[in-house]
């Protein structure tokens, strides 16, 4: 998953295929996720969402790679990499983007090394309140 094939990442904080987080991450190292995740994704390092996994919430990292189901804004400071198993629906904010055939992406779009994540603070805010009412509904039940 990952753009150079002999290039080693360590994963520090993982979130396991059968897990179910409620809430933001935040970390200033690598996350991997197999599971789900309802809330905002942050990290310093590379962020990467396995084929199994589902993230209804908003991602931003230095690298970002995705081969599962997002739902939210995608934000990579240095690069995004979609694998062909890839389906995303929101926008996406990078200075570099590699698509695998098979990728599916249902949104905006801005790339270069100019690039300003903030810029569509609607959009963002509008996936927020969409994180926070799931979170409600999944705390009422």
């Amino acid at each position: 998953m990952f753009p150079e094939k002999n290039r080693v990442v360590n994963i520090n904080t993982l979130v396991g295929k059968t897990c179910k987080v409620v809430g933001d991450i935040v970390t200033k190292e690598s996350i991997r996720i197999d599971g789900h995740i309802v809330g905002n994704v942050e990290s310093e390092s590379v962020a990467s969402v396995t084929d199994s996994a589902l993230v209804e919430g908003n991602i931003k990292a230095a690298e970002v790679f995705i081969a599962g189901k997002v739902k939210g804004i995608i934000t990579a400071l240095k690069s995004l990499e979609m694998e062909k198993t890839a389906n995303i629906t929101g926008d996406i904010f990078t200075s570099k983007l590699h698509v695998h055939a098979g990728a599916t992406f249902n949104g905006h779009s801005k790339m270069g090394e100019n690039v300003k994540p903030n810029e569509s603070k609607n959009t963002q805010s509008q996936n927020t309140s969409k994180v926070e009412d799931k979170q409600r509904n999944t705390d009422s039940h």
